[in-house]
Order: C-alpha cells, then structure tokens, then sequence
C-alpha cells in the first residue's frame, strides 16, 4: 500500500487502520518513535492498551501470528507488536528455543512445551519419532548449553502424540509471516514488526509493502557528505521536537557542542535536551554555557574523527578524541599509526598542490568546479608518481608492487577535495618536520617508560599549532 520515511508519518497516520500490517525499519530511536506514534492512533491507550499484545524479538513470533489471526470475543480492534525482530537477519540459532521449552516443562506447562517442541522440531526438520534416534537426540544435544539431551525429550514428545500435537511444516520464519500477511487477519486487527534493517529484495519486504506500510526510519552512518547532510537534518528535527514540546529555544551552537559530546545517538541526544530544558527552568533559551554545564561525553571518538581533527588543526577536539580512544581501550601505538597515516596522506596532498599540476586548479573553493576539472589533474599526477615509483622498483630490482602514494583512490571525489583544503593549511616544512616528529615519538614510546598519553599530547600539540 505504502512506503513512508519516518518523518512523514505523522500525516499518514489519519488512515493508520486501512494497513492491517506494518514494518517499522531502522534507527533504535526513530523506530521506537514511529511506533508509539502508530499504536497511539490505532488504540487509545497505546502500547499499553489492554488490546496490545507486545512481542520482544522473535521467540513467540509464531504465537504473535496465531493472537492476531484470531478473532477477538470482546473487542472489534486489537494489535499485535512483534519487537525488535531479527527476521531479515541470516539464520538464527534455536538454542533459546529449547530453553523455553524447559521452562515451560519445569513450570508444569506441558502443552506449551509440547507446542514449543513441535516448532522447534519444525525448524530442525525432525519429527517425534526422531527423538527416540540418534538423528534427533544429536541435534538436541548441539542446542543444549550442556550439550547432553534434557531430561523431559522422552515425557513431551510422548505427550505431544498423545494428544495428536503434529510438527508444522518446515518453513522459515520469513515464509511463516509472509503467508500470514498474505492470508490476511480480522478486520481492526493489526500486524506491526519493528527491527533494525530490512532487505528490500526480501519476499517478505514486498509483503508488507503490498499488504500494508512500510515506515523508514534509516539514517545514513557513512562519512560522505551526503550522509552527513542527512544526520544533520534527522538531528534538526529530533532537537526542534523536543524544544517545542518544552516551549524552548536553544543556541546553534549549544546545539552543535551537544552533537559533538554525543554524536549520532538520538536516544542520548533527546535525554541531554530534555535535561537541559528542565535545567533552564523558565529561561526560554537555552545557551552554549548551559549545555557545557550540563552535558558530559558519551561519544565512541572512531579513529576517523581524531584524523579530521588532526587535519583541520583543531587541537581541542583532537585531543579529546585521544582521550576517548584510549578510553576505550585502542592501543596508543594505533593512533600513532593512524596520526602516521593521515599525515603521509596530507605530505601527499600538499606536494600535489605545489606541484604544476596543482597549481593549475586555482584554489579549492568551489567543490563542483574541482569534481569537473580538479580531479583530471590528480588523476595526471598520479600517473606521473606510478611511473616514478615503477622506475624505482625496477632499479632496485624489486617485484612490482601496488603503491599507495596515489591521491585518487576511487570512490567520490569529496574526500579527496576535503583532504586537498586540509593540506593547504600546513606548509611542506612543517609536514616533513611532523613527520620526523612521529618517528621520534614511535621510538620514545616502544623504549621509554614515558605516559604515551603524554607522548600523544604532545605530537598532537605540535601537529595542531602553527608555526609563526
């Protein structure tokens, strides 16, 4: 019927009871969003209606499917929430499985294990009578943590066929929903699966999206600039939303200093805006001293965020980038490395750029007038250096090899535009002298019992600060 993006819900949600199923895909917090929005205009009492049934993950994926297909005595309407499903994921183990059925026998419950075994021995292609062989009792000793047939296979599958309990046909968790999508539930009854990635070329995806909706609420994780403009623009939103509730304002750059302690973590982001509106009390506005009293760090720096610090000279975020990743157990010898690495990249880059070729770009200004002709000349400089270093390999007699001082790596030209303006703010004297830096600093700290976080600062320090 539908595929909506997350942020486009809200005005769809007036005909939310014409879908009887719905997928909700994507980022943990705009899923969860999605889904109260959605239950909150299906039931009155939303998650928490006494015509809500909730599902975590898909252990009673097969129960959840039975309670949505069956008529309701006391009520036209009910819906059935399946969570933070795994279904699009590659296969699952069934170990958990036979943990329920344990439970379920330990708890006196025998025809709900006696069910749960019939299931389980669906999905292992198996049949009662399988459990009196070692084909069966093998397999049920794999599963258990124990690895030793549990005590009550004998008494369940006895009861099971007694009381003509039958082994369903084998089918995947997938073709089971998607048959029942197809079948079709009660009218007001009410599918709706959540989970964090969804395979488009997936039957079952095409399912919902005939039968009922599909709701978006991906967010993109790359570091290409097109990504970036959309986490900005899902974090614009999320923080308007907040502030509106609360009636508030908040300085731009309160906000970017909020991005960066939390980076893309929504369900932290709201908390921290949520904690500042209460913070200010009946100030309307919310300010960038007030968000640095009040939110702390809970970012995971990656690698990549202490090398574009490095790059763009920003010592303060540099260093705490240090101090996250060594926090977080990363070894100081690999941000040395990466320190190493990025600083080769821009001894590169500025060579290119006082090179004939470079200097017929005419500045790095605008990125379109590089993507049609900047990246011609990286592309003749970097023949020009294959060439140089062919030539060496062969005076030294050396096997060819594939060198990595090239510019142009493939892939879009953005970073390379990006690394080409990080290297115009360092001089070639200052790179070579950084790079003999890092060379000292890896000896110091492979012989010396020196604080490498100290070692670290310092390079850092140095890289991040211009010479006069």
């Amino acid at each position: 019927m539908a595929e909506l993006a997350h942020n486009t819900l809200q005005k769809s949600l007036a005909k939310a009871s014409d879908s009887p199923v719905w997928l909700i895909y994507g980022e943990e917090f705009l899923v969860d969003r999605s889904l109260k929005a959605l239950v909150g205009t299906l039931l009155p009492g939303g998650l928490g209606d006494s015509c809500c049934e909730v599902a975590e993950g898909d252990a009673e994926l097969r129960d959840a499917l039975e309670q949505v297909s069956t008529f309701s005595l006391f009520s036209s309407g009910k819906v059935v929430v399946v969570r933070d499903s795994h279904i699009f994921y590659a296969k699952k183990g069934e170990n958990k499985e036979l943990a329920k059925i344990t439970k379920a026998y330990d708890d006196g419950k025998m025809q709900l294990a006696a069910r749960r075994l019939a299931q389980l021995l669906s999905k292992l292609k198996l049949q009662f009578k399988h459990l009196s062989m070692p084909k069966g009792l093998d397999k049920l000793k794999a599963l258990a943590e124990d690895g030793q047939v549990p005590p009550w296979t004998g008494e369940v599958a006895a009861w099971a066929e007694a009381n003509r309990i039958v082994v369903p046909e084998p089918m995947d968790d997938q073709s089971m929903v998607e048959r029942a999508i197809r079948a079709g539930f009660p009218a007001g009854h009410h599918l709706v699966l959540t989970t964090d990635q969804a395979d488009k070329r997936k039957s079952l995806f095409k399912a919902f999206k005939e039968c009922g909706s599909v709701v978006d609420c991906s967010a993109p994780k790359g570091e290409r600039k097109a990504d970036k403009d959309q986490q900005a623009k899902i974090i614009d939103e999320t923080v308007k939303a907040v502030l509106s509730r609360y009636g508030k304002k908040m300085d731009p750059r309160a906000v970017r200093y909020l991005v960066e302690m939390v980076g893309f973590d929504l369900r932290v982001l709201v908390g921290d805006v949520e904690k500042l509106c209460s913070f200010v009390g009946d100030n309307p506005t919310i300010s960038y001293d007030d968000a640095r009293r009040i939110t702390k760090k809970t970012k995971q720096d990656p690698i990549y965020e202490l090398t574009g610090a490095i790059s763009e000279r920003n010592g303060r975020m540099a260093l705490s980038c240090v101090r996250n990743l060594l926090a977080n157990e990363t070894h100081p010898l690999q941000v040395l490395a990466a320190l190493v690495n990025q600083v080769r990249r821009l001894l590169l880059a500025r060579s290119f750029l006082e090179s004939r070729e470079g200097r017929s770009l005419g500045g790095l200004r605008d990125y379109n007038q590089f993507r049609a002709g900047g990246i011609n000349a990286v592309k003749a400089a970097d023949e020009i250096m294959a060439g140089r270093v062919e030539a060496w390999q062969a005076s030294l007699a050396l096997s060819k090899k594939k060198t990595d001082l090239l510019l142009n790596r493939g892939g879009s030209p953005y970073p390379l535009f990006l690394l080409l303006q990080n290297a115009a703010r360092f001089s070639m004297a200052e790179l070579t002298s950084i790079h003999s830096l890092l060379a000292d600093c890896d000896r110091t700290m492979k012989s010396s019992p020196e604080d490498p976080t100290v070692l670290l600062d310092r390079i850092i320090l140095r890289i991040c600060i211009r010479d006069s």
